[in-house]
């Protein structure tokens, strides 16, 4: 009688019925959305990327609202490796990350999926203290650097320096995290100092000067940001994660107006970055470009080349297969649904548009 009983159930889960019960999933009551970043100060905002735009905006809540699922929004002070951390212990949904912790992460067995692109092209600046004599990296040689290891940052340096002739050994490198690498710098702890956009602030201030600009040098030079879903979640919850993606595809579309660019930098402005320093960052720069959300052949090369290069430097041991890893249908679906189909080009490994 039993095994009677238990054929037809066996067959329904062999035919589909086991997947069907999956994607039937209650809904999470609360989604937990990572940053790997933080304002100044411990603020709970952030500066240049498209997620914090959404936060602000609230354009995630918006979607998720009649299905009464409330965002809950998480700021790590260590940045990529600790939202890692947060990642391995479940404590996250979805995460804005930057390309070297999110390869690290996956490496070492973390079950994510990239959704969207968050902000492309992402300069990285070395600072040096006011009234420093030094000018260029050769002036630097020997002398203390600091840099935060793990951070979509490191691998950013290490490209720069191979790019103009010079290895990790010719300088005195310091891990130090933002906050601790601007006090250095403005103390004269340090003879230079690696930083993102906070290196503008520091100029403004009268803290410290920049003397290389990584996106100046080489668009290979520069660093990729995305959103990530952890796999379970985006298993179990896949139309959530749909809504997910449309609040972020809002949010760029909302930054790519040109109406609407003082307004995204007052937003990022919260995160205790001035808003002329902003402005400097942005300066010739386009939004519609640098945040859109496509997962398109050139934020596909970039990655892999992340992967290769992590490799190369023994950052990483395992091998990714990029290609799973990216899952572009969610932003795909966004954009047509959404009616931006020719908002954003599509660019190719070299950063090219490509032909509609």
């Amino acid at each position: 009688m039993k095994h009677t009983l238990l054929k037809p159930l066996l067959a329904a889960l062999l035919s589909g019925g086991l997947s069907v019960a999956l994607a039937a999933a209650p809904n999470p009551q609360v989604i937990h959305f990572g940053m790997a970043t933080v304002g100044k100060g411990g603020v709970p905002y952030s500066v240049d990327n498209t997620s914090e735009l959404a936060h602000q905006r609230h354009t995630i809540e918006e979607e998720l609202k009649a299905d009464n699922i409330q965002v809950e929004w998480h700021y790590f002070k260590g940045a990529g490796p600790a939202v890692n951390e947060a990642l391995a212990n479940q404590q996250l949904d979805f995460s804005m990350q930057g390309d070297l912790p999110a390869v690290i992460g996956k490496s070492g067995g973390l079950d994510t999926r990239l959704i969207t692109a968050d902000r492309l092209l992402n300069s990285t600046y070395l600072v040096v203290p006011v009234g420093s004599p030094a000018k260029t990296l050769e002036d630097l040689k020997g002398q203390r650097v600091s840099l935060f290891k793990g951070t979509n940052l490191h691998l950013a340096i290490l490209r720069s320096l191979g790019h103009e002739g010079f290895s990790e050994r010719d300088f005195r490198f310091v891990n130090m995290d933002t906050a601790t690498a601007s006090a250095a710098l403005a103390s004269k702890d340090i003879d230079g100092g690696w930083f993102g956009p906070e290196a503008f602030q520091l100029q403004n201030q009268g803290l410290g000067r920049i003397i290389y600009d990584s996106a100046a040098a080489d668009d290979n030079l520069t660093r990729q940001t995305h959103v990530l879903v952890r796999g379970e979640f985006e298993r179990e919850h896949p139309q959530v994660v749909q809504k997910v993606v449309n609040g972020l595809v809002r949010a760029a579309a909302w930054a790519a107006e040109p109406n609407n660019r003082e307004s995204a930098l007052a937003l990022w402005a919260n995160s205790g970055t001035s808003i002329e320093a902003l402005r400097e960052i942005h300066t010739g720069k386009s939004f519609l470009r640098n945040y859109s959300p496509r997962l398109d052949p050139f934020f596909i090369a970039r990655y892999r080349a992340t992967v290769s290069e992590a490799k190369a430097l023994r950052l990483i041991r395992g091998d990714i297969d990029v290609d799973q890893w990216i899952e572009p249908k969610y932003v795909d679906t966004a954009i047509e649904q959404l009616g931006f189909q020719s908002l954003w080009p599509r660019y190719d490994a070299h950063n090219q548009p490509i032909a509609q």
